[in-house]
């Protein structure tokens, strides 16, 4: 009989959350972008990959959204047609290594959240890619220390405003109650939702439901004036009607269309500061690119109008 070994399987060794040893050096970064302005000493754009996924209960596959959504991105023109310019160049886009998210929601959002706070520190712009929602509280977070007065436009189906989902209180159902934590939310394109929401007493959240809001319309003027100054952009892709992202967990029927969420993500950037923002809840599917290169496109899009209103105001 041979004796069983007296070694110990060997524990997985953990990522260092320094940004420089997370840095994806080459070509081969978000939009194939010449290496040197994929730095993170040049780009004012870093990209956090979050590709978790464990608490998803219905369609699964969020985890390989991070990835999915970088090779689309290399598909995008960097000619930006609406402006005239190449953003993404001007300003360079840092590609980081997908985090480590063997892990709990919590923790995964203490990872996030090391990681964000160098980006936000070196007075960058984090562009966090999920992943399922509850990834964007760690981000988030780390916006809101830079900035107090800090408010997050939050688009998506759901409200995601339980308290706690599956005795848990990091959960794709909780992502907006956590942030609610730290600031005011205002949400759009919102189609499902519990019945009893108080959200926190002293930090509103102003809630734009799709059915009431179809179109492009004053009702963006008035959901932007609810923003404070310094603003965190949330987007569950399945805020979007399913027609534009339809691989994604829980594709609710009638969201905001292309143009109406473009529009209303663009009327933020002209009057308020996207300090950061994130894509969540891409979840690929083998028959179609569809999902992923717009979520790629719609990545390059918030770029664009950041770099042409916010960065203009010199006030990152």
């Amino acid at each position: 009989m041979k004796k069983k070994s007296s070694k110990r399987a060997a524990k997985p060794a953990k990522q260092d959350l320094g940004v420089a040893s997370l840095v994806v050096r080459g070509d081969d970064n978000y939009f194939a972008i010449d290496p040197k302005l994929a730095t993170f000493e040049r780009a004012r754009f870093v990209v956090i990959q979050a590709p978790f996924a464990a608490t998803v209960t219905y369609g699964g596959g969020a985890e390989k959204g991070p990835r999915a959504i970088w090779d689309a991105s290399q598909q995008v023109e960097l000619f930006d047609e609406m402006f005239g310019r190449e953003h993404i160049t001007e300003h360079g886009v840092c590609t980081l290594k997908a985090l480590n998210t063997k892990c709990d929601g919590a923790e995964i959002n203490r990872r996030i959240y090391e990681v964000a706070r160098q980006v936000v520190a070196a007075g960058k712009i984090p562009i966090l890619v999920g992943g399922e929602h509850t990834v964007s509280f760690g981000a988030v977070k780390a916006c809101w220390e830079k900035y107090p007065d800090l408010s997050c436009l939050h688009i998506d189906a759901h409200s995601d405003m339980r308290d706690e989902y599956h005795g848990s209180k990091f959960n794709h159902a909780t992502a907006a109650a956590r942030i609610n934590e730290l600031c005011s939310i205002v949400q759009a394109g919102i189609r499902s939702r519990e019945a009893y929401e108080p959200g926190h007493p002293d930090r509103p959240v102003h809630v734009y439901h799709a059915f009431q809001y179809r179109d492009s319309g004053t009702w963006q003027d008035e959901a932007v004036s609810r923003l404070s100054r310094n603003v965190y952009l949330t987007v569950d892709v399945d805020g979007f009607d399913p027609s534009v992202f339809p691989a994604t967990g829980t594709p609710e029927p009638g969201g905001l269309s292309w143009y109406t969420g473009l529009d209303l993500i663009e009327r933020a950037c002209k009057t308020r500061n996207i300090v950061g923002f994130d894509i969540v809840e891409v979840a690929p599917v083998k028959e179609s690119h569809q999902t992923e290169f717009a979520a790629a496109r719609l990545m390059s899009r918030i770029i664009a109008f950041v770099s042409q209103y916010c960065l203009s105001k010199n006030t990152l």
